[in-house]
């Protein structure tokens, strides 16, 4: 008789990182600890890239593995407290029914047959968001709506995470005027602030196709052939719904006074995020006033308000456990004094390249410098200031260098699990860590082939 063999479990995301903290812990004991001199440029506190030294740090001992996870839960609170209060008013709005009417609506309207325009249409709007405003926190809200929107279409929920995610990091890695990391850099540089905007420009529309495509293809896969989905096996019924139902509901004025509070509230995220500096503590105050108003119009009254956003953030609580473990790792390497070191010998065999053979080592060493720095603007206020000096000696203009950074930073944000708002998107889709690898390497592949070419073309034409 033979034996059946029981389908194999993916790791548990929690899981998988805690393994890389016990793994980043070892790490400690093999890379010596270092700083570099901090100093100010053009405004911005960066690195001395003549500075390094080796310095004397704690050693990590047994129990630092598990004091890392509250530590790095300290440490993402702002992330977390925004997540739980951004599930408590998701929740809220979906209990109100104006997602899923709205949704129904415009699916009825353009037709499940044709669900690749919607697809699109989605995918746009978040690399609109990453590309021209440096947005990839403030899509969080969005990424729901997308995961409902493509299971209601018949796909799987790695396509809404693909859709939300990748548009809005690819859009970020080669957004023609993206503050986090064009701005940043340049302002190292003393270049005009978004100058040589052309050539990204050609870059938003090659790149995000290239995505849009990969995307389509396992969506259009995963529709014909259900079985074939990374997702299968998964239970994600609770993420749908069947639009064909809510056809013949009205989309009434309650609905439309709740999803003008949504906006109106994301509205005034966008203009605070770029003018009045808010980040993730005013976005979770406004979906806390967003739960409120409606709460208000639909008349729950004040104890099922607060059980329904008390609801949503419970549904938030193993995304934000990820988000903690994750800077766990982070923890680590800050109290060990590695990071620096790092970037330091990373950096060294770029020195006395060929130009072309530079641009690339440039690329791969911010790449991998991202897997543990996963913030564009932290990360060029270390490393820019070291890649400049690099790239000047073998003749590479900054632009160039600059370019080389977005794609560097961009390319590795899909994968590594240090990367709040990708973990918190596969927590929405319930998509495990190990399955996103497999969907998202394939196509890392891709990218850094067509950011090899795009770097040599860059420095033939004279790109500066």
């Amino acid at each position: 008789m033979e034996k059946t063999k029981k389908d194999k479990k993916p790791l548990n995301s929690i899981a998988l990182l805690f393994f890389m903290i016990i793994a980043a812990a070892v790490l400690t004991y093999l890379v010596p600890s270092g700083l570099y001199a901090r100093m100010e440029v053009n405004g911005s506190m960066a690195v001395d890239p003549t500075s390094f030294s080796f310095v004397k740090a704690p050693s990590i001992l047994p129990f630092d593995i598990l004091r890392s996870v509250p530590y790095g839960m300290m440490n993402a609170s702002s992330m977390i407290m925004g997540a739980l209060l951004i599930g408590g008013g998701l929740e809220c709005i979906q209990q109100s029914g104006t997602l899923n009417v709205g949704i129904s609506r415009i699916i009825k309207k353009i037709g499940v047959s044709r669900g690749n325009i919607i697809l699109i249409l989605l995918f746009y709007i978040f690399a609109f968001m990453g590309g021209f405003m440096g947005f990839i926190e403030g899509t969080i809200p969005f990424i729901p709506i997308a995961i409902s929107i493509s299971v209601a279409l018949g796909y799987d929920s790695v396509v809404g995470v693909a859709v939300s995610i990748v548009g809005a990091v690819m859009g970020f890695s080669c957004g023609p005027t993206n503050p986090f990391t064009v701005g940043v850099s340049q302002t190292i540089a003393g270049l005009d602030m978004y100058s040589g905007i052309g050539y990204r420009l050609a870059l938003f529309v090659l790149i995000p196709i290239i995505c849009l495509t990969y995307i389509l293809r396992y969506a259009a896969k995963v529709r014909k052939y259900p079985e074939k989905s990374l997702m299968s096996g998964i239970d994600v019924s609770d993420l749908a719904f069947d639009p064909s139902k809510l056809e013949a509901e009205p989309f009434t004025w309650r609905h439309t006074a709740v999803l003008l509070t949504l906006l109106g509230g994301i509205g005034s995220y966008v203009y605070g995020a770029m003018n009045l500096g808010w980040g993730m503590n005013e976005l979770g105050a406004i979906f806390l006033l967003t739960a409120i108003v409606t709460g208000i119009v639909n008349r729950w009254g004040i104890n099922r308000v607060a059980e329904v956003i008390v609801t949503g953030a419970a549904n938030m609580t193993g995304a934000c456990f990820i988000m903690g473990t994750a800077y766990g790792i982070a923890w680590i390497f800050n109290k060990a004094s590695i990071l620096d070191t790092i970037v330091y010998y990373l950096s060294q065999p770029l020195n006395g390249l060929s130009t072309f053979v530079s641009i690339i080592g440039i690329l791969v060493v911010i790449m991998l410098i991202n897997l543990l720095i996963p913030s564009g603007s932290g990360k060029a206020l270390v490393v820019m200031p070291i890649v400049f000096p690099i790239a000047q000696i073998v003749g590479i203009e900054p632009q160039v260098a600059i370019l080389a950074y977005q794609f560097g930073d961009g390319i590795t944000n899909l994968c590594t699990p240090l990367l709040g708002v990708l973990l918190l998107g596969l927590g929405f889709g319930r998509v495990p860590f190990s399955k996103w690898e497999r969907f998202i390497l394939p196509l890392l592949g891709v990218l850094f082939a067509v950011a090899c070419a795009v770097l040599i073309i860059a420095i033939q034409i004279g790109y500066c």
